[in-house]
């Protein structure tokens, strides 16, 4: 396959594994994992599992040597300093029933953006293109255990009680 060339089935990233494209992209040359892993962690909060793949693409280690590094070094996390986690689908079926209203409503209320955690520490925030769950759009994912047909009513009364 020739560069630029489309495969068939090209892997579609996720919005996450994009966000850290642009982190690793804001520092080239640089192949040391451990400073890429701390500056993911400086915007993300944490260096989540596409993030330690994306960096071992990148440096060219081995998965098991950015592992060792990750828990080597006691100042990277591999999640979020927050209680939860909650991910809105925004794919294409459910930011068309709700998922992108429910979005802004939760950085809304929770006074965080995307990929941040609440000023309370209680939720980390994070978009997501897809669960595969359309036919229950718009879905969330609270802790990993996916909720679908979520209303805005619904999704509020959950991170009022995610909060306290």
């Amino acid at each position: 396959m020739y560069a630029g060339q489309m495969s068939s089935s090209p892997r579609r990233r996720n919005l996450l594994e994009q966000r850290v494209e642009r982190i690793l992209a804001q520092s080239p040359g640089q192949e040391d994992p451990s400073d890429l892993a701390e500056r993911v962690q400086s915007v993300l909060a944490c260096v989540p599992p596409e993030a330690r793949s994306l960096i071992s693409e990148r440096t060219g280690r081995s998965l098991a040597e950015v592992e060792a590094i990750m828990e080597s070094d006691p100042s990277l996390t591999a999640d979020p300093n927050a209680r939860h986690r909650v991910t809105i689908c925004t794919g294409k079926t459910c930011a068309r029933r709700g998922g992108a209203a429910l979005l802004r409503r939760a950085r809304q209320k929770l006074e965080a953006e995307c990929f941040e955690t609440s000023s309370d520490g209680a939720v980390y925030l994070e978009p997501f293109r897809c669960f595969g769950q359309c036919a229950m759009a718009p879905n969330i994912r609270i802790d990993g255990g996916v909720r679908g047909a979520m209303t805005g009513e619904r999704f509020e009364l959950l991170l009022d009680m995610l909060r306290r």
